[in-house]
């Protein structure tokens, strides 16, 4: 016998960390070969993706529950859609962590940097070591978002396909937000006295010499600036001449000294506008998330109170290793 839908079932999802489409995959999954389970459940209650309209959504109570499902979709469809230009989670993130609760406590590894080079350990002495401790100002979480100002009367007719477009510019307009609260702990540090250093010096050819080699233990994945830094960047002699890279044929800026170059052009962040920054991407950053929480209010969406609807996530930040970034700051 089929699972009949209940609200209750985000709940549920929350409470084990997933979304409400892994929760119908274990307990209502698909019967249907190509579509997975929330797609099930949606042509179960005959609702039509192409032709109906959002009014459809609320016939039954089955059809209510799967509607905010729906939204949280297509928000995160917007949210991994950011431009191949543009800086992305990808680009920055090492590795990715689901919490419960809005404090993280940090582990910080310090390495014995006195002989590292390869030589013979005489019997008795110490060897280099590295102390693995617990951060002095633990993380906190803090909730990024946008609030839906649309009542049911005016969305009611609008066609689902139209409504994913928007719900999917939403999602990539949080994911900006969040890649822009990154980069400011990147910047700033994450509450334990860790913020990136800098190298001050003018634009030139051999000034960023300088700086991509800066980092010894490290290796730089994507440099990162706003929109006029890497066009003062790009018109550098050097880099200018677009046969020597990819520019004529797909549109990609010079990589300079290999480096995957990247546009952050968001105008609240800390990134100065004459700041490029490099960084090691498996070495710099920890994504923080809280369990359970979903994009959209999941009871007033069910029950058309759709009018001050906030769109969100908890997340934060945590720093793993300060010297997988630097800043060139032109002077």
């Amino acid at each position: 016998m089929a699972v009949r839908m209940a609200k209750e079932m985000y709940s549920a999802a929350a409470k084990a960390g997933i979304t409400l489409t892994e929760y119908l995959e274990q307990e209502r999954p698909s019967e249907v070969e190509g579509l997975d389970a929330f797609e099930f459940a949606l042509f179960d209650q005959k609702i039509n993706l192409k032709t109906d309209t959002v009014e459809r959504f609320y016939q039954t109570i089955d059809d209510r529950v799967l509607f905010p499902e729906f939204v949280n979709r297509n928000i995160r469809i917007g949210m991994v859609g950011l431009g191949k230009k543009d800086l992305t989670f990808g680009d920055i993130v090492a590795t990715e962590q689901t919490i419960d609760g809005a404090v993280y406590e940090t582990i910080k590894a310090v390495f014995d940097n006195k002989n590292l080079d390869f030589k013979k350990v005489g019997e008795g002495a110490a060897f280099p070591t590295v102390k693995m401790t617990v951060g002095k100002t633990p993380v906190r979480l803090g909730k990024i978002g946008l609030e839906l100002d649309a009542t049911y009367e005016v969305l009611r007719r609008m066609k689902l396909p139209l409504l994913s477009v928007h719900m999917q510019l939403i999602g990539k307009r949080l994911a900006k937000k969040m890649v822009a609260f990154a980069v400011h702990v990147l910047v700033n540090g994450d509450g334990n006295a860790n913020p990136v250093a800098k190298m001050t010096k003018t634009l030139s050819y051999a000034n960023l010499l300088d700086f991509d080699m800066i980092m010894d233990d490290y290796e730089a994945t994507c440099w990162f600036a706003k929109k006029a830094k890497i066009q003062s960047l790009c018109l550098l002699d050097e880099f200018k001449d677009t046969r020597l890279f990819d520019t004529a044929r797909s549109g990609a800026w010079a990589s300079p000294f290999a480096n995957t170059l990247k546009k952050f052009n968001w105008a609240e962040s800390s990134l100065g506008d004459n700041q490029i920054i490099q960084i090691d991407k498996s070495a710099a950053l920890e994504f923080l998330k809280e369990s359970g929480a979903e994009l959209i209010e999941t009871d007033k969406v069910i029950d058309k109170q759709l009018e001050k609807t906030v769109i969100s996530q908890v997340i934060g930040f945590s720093k793993i290793f300060n010297e997988a970034a630097h800043i060139f700051e032109i002077g």
